[in-house]
């Protein structure tokens, strides 16, 4: 198929029977990578696995202060002011109209893990793998975020894709898990953090699962449902005591069995509800270039910093992930 080009976005899709999302991730040549996907075992939950690798900016924020790192440039700069508040003002904004709930943007956490990694933290990707679990299509998107900016050459990354060898299989070891306080431990690791995530994706399947590497840290979990969605001028909240009226067209609002829905006032952005509504174990997930957000919390996260990965669980009073322990 042809690259499919619009205003400041290309695509191309191919049949992608013979990929995993796991096997692309392994392919793609970087840094920073990400995987975003659903288990297979929960049907209808995530049809879409999303992939991506050299983002090209980071924000990172602490306290009152946001700092824009730019990837290509090495180039920093800094801004004041609440740090979800400044993340709507910069994050950039591209309408694309798509089969595709994402097509780029922000991947990272908002209050989710412990210090010293910042409060809040998102990659920038402007060239996505996006795998079809419904119809094996793998497709490559690509949005121009900047005007200036050189657009990649999206046939040699699918060709990097089917050509590329899959990396040997890897182990890791993880044990000698100690109490840090309630629902978080630490533990010795050593070997391939993706390892892990292999491990973990089946022991602990989940419609919600991620894998996201930050340059001082490692992130790891899943999660058994998403906590807010806001897709298509449609706000959806698992939490059905959570008040979303305010950000709601009036008379919209619906409460069902588990979810509160809702429209999506136009005056407002969906950032504005996933500030007004952040819980405090915090949230892991997306906000696209086209608005939209999708975001879960961090139910059973390990965050791996060097030789010591931080595991947090909210489903056992146990000790957590006893299957991954010792690898």
């Amino acid at each position: 198929m042809a690259i499919q080009q619009r205003f400041r976005t290309s695509m191309k899709k191919v049949n992608g029977d013979l990929l995993t999302p796991i096997s692309i991730f392994q392919r793609l040549k970087g840094e920073r990578k990400f995987l975003l996907e659903s288990s297979s075992k929960y049907e209808g939950n995530g049809r879409y696995s999303f992939i991506g690798v050299n983002p090209r900016k980071t924000y990172s924020g602490n306290g009152q202060q946001l700092i824009d790192k730019s990837h290509l440039s090495n180039r920093e700069y800094t801004y004041d002011g609440e740090l979800i508040q400044l993340i709507k003002q910069v994050m950039p904004r591209i309408s694309s109209h798509t089969e595709y709930p994402f097509t780029g943007g922000g991947i990272g956490y908002i209050h989710a893990l412990q210090k010293p990694s910042p409060e809040l933290q998102f990659h920038v990707y402007d060239t996505l793998v996006i795998f079809d679990h419904l119809t094996d299509e793998i497709a490559v998107f690509h949005t121009n975020i900047e005007a200036e900016q050189e657009e990649p050459n999206i046939d040699v990354l699918i060709e990097q894709l089917f050509t590329s060898t899959t990396p040997e299989e890897t182990s890791y070891t993880l044990n000698h898990v100690e109490n840090e306080r309630n629902g978080y431990y630490a533990a010795q690791f050593d070997g391939d953090a993706l390892s892990l995530y292999r491990k973990m994706r089946i022991d602990y399947a989940a419609p919600y699962m991620y894998y996201v590497e930050f340059d001082d840290c490692t992130v790891l979990g899943t999660s058994q449902a998403n906590f807010m969605q806001v897709q298509d001028g449609s706000i959806s909240v698992t939490n059905k005591a959570l008040p979303i009226e305010p950000f709601s067209v009036e008379n919209s609002v619906q409460k069902l069995a588990t979810t509160t829905q809702g429209s999506l006032n136009p005056t407002l952005h969906a950032i504005d509800v996933v500030k007004e509504l952040l819980p405090a174990q915090g949230l892991i997930g997306y906000i696209g270039f086209n608005g939209q957000v999708d975001f879960t919390t961090p139910d059973n996260t390990i965050t791996i910093q060097g030789n010591v990965a931080h595991l947090h669980t909210e489903t056992s009073e146990d000790a957590p992930f006893h299957s991954l322990l010792k690898g």
